[in-house]
């Protein structure tokens, strides 16, 4: 399923820990979160956000398989929501609290996730679930990953369910290089 995220709206909820509209970073903070979280969520996600300083399409924020839009001035991130909306795509799900989008939406039968559902999602790591189970399996094990029987992410032995594609490894190689193979690590 392809997200489209009210970005304004989602970090204005106040659910995610340590993003506030207040500050001067906020999209690229939320953007690198959805980075993270798109590792482990086969849909495209696209974010828009209000009003920018330059309109359209962001390539310096856009990557990892998260494309960011901004709105031009005087347009709204609800303008170019709605218009999406309007053009009734299959699969997409619409991520916002603006209840006027999430009911236009539904006129259009477009599922819709709030604030709460969708940052749940993010902290779980899941992206979506298929109605008879779920995408991932319990760390490790190849067990179904049931609700209330989660590892922790820190948890000793447990593995990491990411994928990413040839591009994306490219991308983060290019930010970060490759890894130093004789550093010495702690015990």
């Amino acid at each position: 399923m392809a997200l489209l995220i009210d970005g304004h709206n989602i970090i204005g909820s106040g659910l995610l820990e340590g993003i506030s509209l207040q500050d001067e970073n906020d999209e690229e903070l939320f953007v690198s979160r959805l980075r993270i979280w798109r590792s482990s969520y086969k849909g495209k996600i696209t974010v828009i956000f209000d009003r920018g300083i330059v309109g359209g399409a962001s390539r310096e924020l856009s990557g990892g398989g998260v494309e960011v839009i901004f709105a031009r001035n005087p347009q709204e991130a609800d303008d170019l929501i709605r218009r999406r909306i309007h053009r009734r795509p299959q699969g997409l799900v619409v991520v916002t609290n603006d209840w006027t989008l999430r009911d236009e939406a539904k006129l259009y039968d477009i599922e819709t996730w709030q604030a709460e559902e969708f940052v749940q999602r993010m902290q779980s790591g899941r992206g979506r679930r298929s109605e008879a189970q779920v995408d991932a399996t319990y760390r490790g094990t190849g067990a179904p990953f049931e609700t209330g029987n989660e590892a922790s992410p820190d948890e000793e032995g447990a593995e990491s369910h990411v994928s990413l594609s040839e591009s994306e490894v490219s991308e983060w190689m290019d930010l970060f290089g490759p890894s130093d193979p004789v550093a010495k690590r702690p015990p």
